[in-house]
């Protein structure tokens, strides 16, 4: 039993190893592919002097919503909104909220203190309706790290602004490939071993003991490391010191 345990404890830290060496050399790679080239930016800033009107006499112009339309098939391209006058958003293809709500309800909270504080001297009301547009793309912050942002105005024959259309990109052109998935499985394999050798090493412990393994067994698979370390401190405090401790040396009556 001693010999079997101590297997079961070398897989677990084997296994744990595993999934940290693969985690920091994922999580490298992938900072890779946060770092703004440029690269992006520039092809959507193309496809939007490409596709967009020079003006339109409203946010509802049937030229500007098919040109918004093809513009979330261009490369990079995450979403698109298109926003009126007023900040109700009118064409909406991705991002947070949804068609007919308005960017000051969608906007970052921070992002209406920041523009009371500045005051109505300092900023115009088009310059106002931008930042507000790209703090309501800005809401779904988990993923801003990958994610980048453009708003463009379009004027009307007045020259008045009459619509902003404003989407995000992707950062950085990388995408994963083979080895980063392989790289993923492993780590995610290494890191499964890991937690269920645990739950494996104290039920066969607490069996040899005649404690209550699958009791002691369940608890530690969903505790994990605190449970195994409960279970160590409960068997220290009975006196009876762990059976893997002493690799090669079996309890009386107690088979391999």
């Amino acid at each position: 039993m001693a010999t079997r345990n101590t297997w079961i404890a070398a897989a677990a830290v084997a296994g744990i190893l595993l999934a940290v060496v693969t985690g920091i050399v994922i999580n490298s790679r992938r900072s890779q592919g946060l770092v703004d080239t440029g690269e992006t930016r520039a092809s959507v800033q193309f496809s939007l002097s490409r596709l967009l009107p020079k003006a339109v006499e409203s946010a509802r112009d049937p030229g500007l919503i098919s040109a918004a339309g093809r513009l979330t098939k261009e490369p990079y391209v995450v979403s698109v909104w298109v926003v009126d006058r007023s900040g109700e958003i009118v064409f909406r293809a991705g991002g947070p909220g949804r068609q007919g709500d308005k960017i000051q309800d969608l906007a970052r909270e921070d992002m209406a203190p920041a523009l009371e504080a500045l005051g109505p001297e300092v900023l115009t009301e088009s310059q106002k309706i931008r930042l507000l547009a790209v703090g309501a793309m800005r809401r779904e912050g988990e993923h801003n790290d990958v994610f980048r942002h453009l708003v463009r105005a379009l004027p009307d024959s007045a020259g008045n602004i009459a619509a902003l259309v404003a989407l995000a990109y992707d950062v950085n052109p990388w995408q994963p490939g083979a080895g980063y998935i392989a790289g993923l499985l492993t780590g995610l394999a290494g890191f499964l071993v890991y937690w269920l050798a645990l739950p494996l090493w104290v039920y066969l412990d607490a069996r040899a003991r005649a404690e209550a393994a699958a009791l002691w067994g369940i608890f530690v698979l969903f505790t994990n490391l605190v449970g195994l370390l409960a279970y160590l401190i409960v068997i220290s405090r009975a006196g009876r010191p762990c059976a893997a401790a002493t690799p090669g040396i079996s309890r009386p009556g107690a088979g391999d």
